[in-house]
């Protein structure tokens, strides 16, 4: 059974988020190892402040060993994010449920972004506040899709004599 049209439209607009949360992943990355030098001093001092033992070398490595782990759990986050935009094409309702808690996050998020935009110093966090503002376009229009009376319907059991389980 195909999807209706609103639901494959949905669709692609999340995958859309998906790509730029992606895009704003490594932009962060790339902000992180560009300032890093003011990263590890800023660490440092927090670090140093409750052990004083710590070395510079450790606090670049704590530094480096985070943004790591940043990237790796950004794109595990973005493979699930995957997982569930192709549940919501097969008419999985609780995948529809998931994704609109999260595009309603998206939203409040891509306001935030609008109105502290001007305050923003640099140009990656410039171009993560406007990815998060296209984010939040792009999540808002896929939640008005999939409430669509069509829709709807897409979420809905099957029924009938002979009507097989949830698809």
């Amino acid at each position: 059974m195909t999807p209706p049209v609103d639901i494959s439209t949905a669709r692609q607009l999340w995958w859309g988020v998906i790509g730029l949360g992606v895009g704003r992943l490594f932009v962060s990355l790339a902000d992180t190892l560009g300032n890093r030098e003011r990263f590890s001093a800023e660490f440092r001092e927090r670090m140093q402040s409750a052990d004083p033992q710590i070395t510079p070398a450790m606090v670049d490595l704590l530094v480096t060993v985070g943004a790591v782990l940043g990237v790796i759990f950004g794109l595990a986050v973005a493979a699930l994010g995957v997982l569930v935009v192709h549940q919501l094409g097969r008419g999985k309702l609780w995948a529809r449920t998931l994704l609109t808690f999260v595009g309603v996050w998206l939203v409040i998020t891509g306001f935030v972004a609008l109105f502290s935009i001007t305050a923003v110093e640099g140009v990656g966090p410039l171009l993560s506040g406007a990815a998060s503002i296209v984010q939040a376009v792009l999540a808002g229009g896929a939640i008005f899709l999939c409430q669509r009376p069509e829709a709807a319907k897409w979420f809905l059991p099957p029924s009938g004599p002979g009507a097989p389980g949830n698809r």
